[in-house]
């Protein structure tokens, strides 16, 4: 019920009801009272008439009592006559009720004795019992010459008194008000279905107004409302159209830009967190979270007071955060309003400063590992020079030997260049190679035949060349055979005379595989994440023959990848190690 009266319709309606119902009512009212006073004045005006009239043949004809029974005769009926000497005439019992009962208070009545007393003309409404009945009559007091020949000195006048009962008046009135009520009635029953009509047409574009509200309310913007006419309510429908259009415009613009800005966000390699003032994450990206995920207590502890004195200095805040092996800096800056309601926060944006750690590292480990490489064999070739330059050694066998070790020195210094050189070649220009379809039998059988000599002098079991009855092989053989070269190297420098050293092949579906394995000192599982790293180097204790430059590896790894391979070393220490190369396959 309450829904309903809350529709528009129906407020309207009621309201037009209302008013009109109120109008037709006042209206009424002031109709049956104008009628009501006009009839009883009328009536008045014409027993004033009628007794002005009587007044004037009594007092112009000589048969004063034959003109009062004339009188009497036409008048009385409705209206009621009384034509008295004087005031001190007496009522007879004999007379009608209400004849009797005028007379009393016609004697009564002190403003009738004006009539008797002072010629003046009295018109009043009274009130009598007849019949035991109260009713009410006009009565009318009219003077006129005195009817007695000798005139009393106290009693100029005699009175003409008519009356009439207002009931007929009465009747006549309530007649003209039912008509008029009817009239009211039926005025209102075309105003109601009148009203309808026109409330619901009225309203019709405003109930079409709400719906499309609703409507933009859910985020539809297509539909339009029709505006066919010109007054309020059409310039109210094209505003709204006008603003529904501006709306889904906004709205597409915002969301363009969230989109945007989303993307962006989440495809920046910074982590990117939004704080309120209540240290609550209102925006983050993907790398943030990963990051969060990491971080234990003290570090969370840590960016806490970070969080808190950014807000408190309103600057930003610049810290670095060392986390599992990983360095981060995280830069927080304060933003005045970050949420619609005008709450203040904080954005920190948190860089993985992990890559220019290590390349600073790695430079100040590149310079320490050359000097370190170059400081050895200078140092040698700077003593054996001397000392043959000096005279300090004279006899031949001894310059001889001096020569010898300079000769070695200066081959390990233009190995280590040539090697630093490949690095910094591959690292400006990058490695290439040239890969190509060939039994890699050719290469293996290479590799033995190079260390055929070098097995025998090591006093090691050496088996490089296992058959792959021509298999073709996707590979640069040069490059190839730098690296099984590097590898044989290095195994023959932790191996003892009676160890291993075997080369064997294997496939899947994906790789064409070699194993280099030998049955040396190993390597410890602390340094197999490192062996591939720029000049590192494992414990030189257990390696016999001359130092590497710890870029072999590192220049392996390269070579492999650079195929679209792989590299791997299982080692057990004491038992041995084996490197693992996965090549790919020539259609895979």
């Amino acid at each position: 019920m309450m829904n309903r009266l809350n529709n528009v319709v129906i407020k309207l309606w009621l309201t037009i009801i209302f008013i009109v119902t109120t109008v037709l009512i006042l209206l009424s009212i002031a109709l049956i009272t104008f009628i009501q006073s006009y009839f009883t004045q009328d009536t008045e005006n014409q027993l004033k008439d009628n007794a002005q009239r009587i007044s004037h043949l009594v007092e112009h004809t000589d048969d004063t009592d034959t003109a009062i029974e004339h009188s009497r005769s036409l008048i009385e009926g409705p209206v009621g006559l009384i034509i008295m000497k004087d005031k001190n005439v007496v009522a007879k019992e004999r007379d009608d009720q209400a004849k009797y009962k005028m007379l009393n208070e016609i004697k009564r009545n002190k403003d009738y004795h004006k009539v008797f007393d002072n010629g003046k003309h009295i018109s009043e409404h009274v009130t009598i019992n007849v019949d035991g009945k109260s009713r009410t009559y006009v009565l009318i007091g009219y003077p006129t010459q005195h009817l007695s020949h000798k005139q009393d000195q106290h009693h100029k006048f005699s009175g003409v008194f008519i009356y009439q009962d207002l009931k007929s008046i009465e009747h006549t009135n309530n007649v003209i008000a039912l008509i008029i009520l009817i009239m009211a009635v039926i005025f209102l029953a075309i105003t109601t279905v009148f009203a309808f009509f026109l409330s619901s047409r009225i309203t019709k574009p405003l109930r079409q107004l709400r719906a499309q509200a609703l409507k933009v309310s859910k985020g539809e913007y297509t539909q339009t409302l029709p505006a066919h006419t010109k007054d309020e309510i059409g310039e109210l429908s094209r505003a709204f159209n006008t603003m529904s259009s501006e709306i889904q415009q906004h709205i597409e613009a915002i969301s363009s830009s969230k989109n945007i800005r989303d993307s962006l966000i989440n495809s920046m390699v910074e982590g990117v967190l939004g704080f309120n003032d209540n240290k609550e994450i209102i925006l983050s990206n993907y790398m943030a979270e990963k990051i969060l995920n990491t971080l234990d207590d003290e570090t969370l502890n840590k960016l806490e007071k970070q969080n808190q004195r950014t807000i408190d200095e309103k600057q930003t805040q610049f810290e670095e955060y060392e986390i599992n092996t990983r360095y981060y800096v995280i830069i927080m800056s304060y933003i005045q309003q970050i949420q619609p309601d005008g709450r203040s926060g904080v954005v920190a944006i948190i860089r993985d400063m992990t890559n220019e750690h290590n390349v600073d590292q790695m430079k100040k480990d590149f310079i320490a590992n050359v000097s370190h490489e170059l400081r050895t064999p200078i140092s040698l070739l700077q003593g054996y020079t001397e000392s043959i330059v000096d005279g300090i050694v004279t006899e031949p066998d001894e310059i001889r030997d001096s020569l010898s070790i300079v000769l070695d020195e200066t081959k390990r210094l233009n190995r280590l260049v040539n090697e630093l050189l490949n690095v910094a070649r591959m690292d400006a220009e990058g490695l290439t190679v040239e890969q190509k379809a060939q039994p890699i039998d050719i290469l293996l059988d290479k590799i033995q035949q190079k260390y055929r000599q070098q097995a025998n002098d090591l006093q090691l079991d050496m088996n490089l060349n296992p058959s792959t009855d021509g298999h073709l092989w996707y590979y640069d053989l040069d490059r190839i055979e730098q690296v099984l070269t590097n590898l044989v190297d290095n195994a023959t420098r932790y191996t003892e005379p009676g160890d291993a050293i075997h080369i064997q092949v294997d496939n899947n579906s994906a790789y064409d595989i070699l194993y280099i394995s030998d049955t040396g000192t190993g390597i410890a599982p602390e340094h197999l994440e490192q062996v591939f790293e720029r000049f590192y180097k494992v414990d030189a204790s257990r390696k016999r023959g001359k130092q590497g430059t710890g870029l072999g590896l590192f220049i392996c790894r390269m070579i492999i990848e650079e195929h679209g391979g792989h590299i791997e070393v299982q080692s057990t220490l004491g038992h041995g190690t084996t490197f693992i190369i996965k090549l790919p396959k020539l259609n895979s």
